[in-house]
């Protein structure tokens, strides 16, 4: 009995271990935006449809040496769904950061001034503006925060606020994503 009951656990560890959970990047954001492998879900977008989305990331939960959060979930949404067969061609994507997010927007020197260390997120910004996602930062919020505008990425537009850029592309028919 003793060695029926190590061979029924020995399998059952077998068969957890063959089902782990594959995630991966890409195909358009290759460094971030890992996405789990969902076989045949019952909801999926539309490969003809284009999507105009808009992400108002407010909040930055990271550590000043971390990536914020929510940047990676654009990419992940990319990713995502570029994995299911939806073109990049029908996903246009658009950025608002302010409030605490606001911080992401300097440039390396600037995020070094202040945090001495580079910015964790100039490489994930680059990545997504490749990726022709428009990415802004409200302009209120980065006077607000004391940042000058030479100091703002060059892969980062300034709006005149997050409210003009949420109502100016809603207009325009983008959905507003905001989880932060």
């Amino acid at each position: 009995m003793k060695y029926f009951t190590i061979l029924i656990l020995l399998v059952n560890f077998s068969i957890i271990s063959a089902q782990e959970i594959e995630t991966k990047t890409g195909p358009i954001i290759e460094k971030y935006g890992k996405v789990y492998q969902v076989q045949n879900p019952d909801l999926e977008l539309d490969k003809d449809t284009t999507y105009k989305v808009i992400f108002d990331i407010f909040t930055d939960k990271s550590q000043d040496d971390k990536v914020n959060p929510l940047l990676n979930a654009v990419a992940r949404y990319l990713n995502m769904h570029a994995q299911q067969g939806i073109s990049l061609d029908h996903m246009k994507t658009v950025v608002i950061l302010h409030g605490a997010a606001t911080k992401s927007t300097i440039d390396n020197v600037a995020y070094q001034n202040r945090y001495a260390i580079p910015n964790p997120n100039a490489e994930i910004i680059t990545e997504l503006k490749k990726a022709n996602v428009e990415v802004y930062v409200c302009g209120q919020s980065y006077l607000a925060s004391g940042f000058q505008l030479e100091e703002k990425s060059p892969n980062v537009k300034v709006a005149l606020s997050a409210l003009t850029a949420l109502v100016e592309y809603q207009t325009k028919g983008y959905q507003i994503i905001n989880f932060n």
